[in-house]
């Protein structure tokens, strides 16, 4: 009966710990979903998703020493694979401007020039490896740090960084070319 209640307490605390970490990873969860697909109401009913499955797997998360949130992540990678598969396609170009808001700049000008910018960062990021990609979503888009990264792919955070660094240097080289 003791160690009963010592698994019961250890899960209704891993269930504390899910619910406390909807409250302060949806939005990143979302938004890293929402960079991989690219459909904001898709995006956010898989995020959903990712905490249910969460619940309903905690009690057989295994503590690794590295965070809860790793964990999290690492169902919300999973869950976009099955996505794109079930759909069988590429994932869609980054939706930055959905992603993040747009300034509040009421100078339509500035709103097309800014857009017109969005548009070609999204292009160029189609030009990138899905995994580059999926470092850039993961780093930019749920602003994880490289370690967190790291435990959620299985490598090393100097692996990550590298991957990081040349993601962007061949997003900045895509940038530069001209335009046919």
């Amino acid at each position: 009966m003791f160690v009963t209640t010592i698994v019961t307490e250890d899960i209704a605390q891993r269930r504390s710990a899910i619910a406390k970490l909807y409250e302060t990873h949806f939005e990143r969860v979302a938004r890293y979903i929402l960079l991989r697909i690219g459909d904001e109401a898709e995006a956010e009913d898989l995020a959903s998703e990712v905490f249910i499955r969460a619940l309903r797997a905690v009690d057989s998360y295994k503590e690794t020493g590295a965070p809860m949130e790793a964990w999290l992540f690492r169902i919300a990678h999973n869950i976009v694979v099955d996505h794109l598969r079930r759909k069988s396609r590429r994932p869609a170009a980054v939706p930055i401007d959905e992603a993040y808001s747009l300034s509040g700049s009421d100078n339509p000008v500035e709103q097309v020039e800014r857009q017109q910018a969005l548009a070609e960062v999204r292009e160029a990021l189609t030009g990138l490896s899905e995994a580059q990609q999926k470092i850039l979503a993961l780093r930019f888009g749920a602003e994880l740090s490289a370690d967190e990264v790291a435990a959620i792919l299985g490598k090393k955070a100097g692996a990550v960084r590298e991957m990081q660094s040349a993601a962007v240097k061949k997003l900045r080289t895509i940038l530069q070319r001209p335009i046919a």
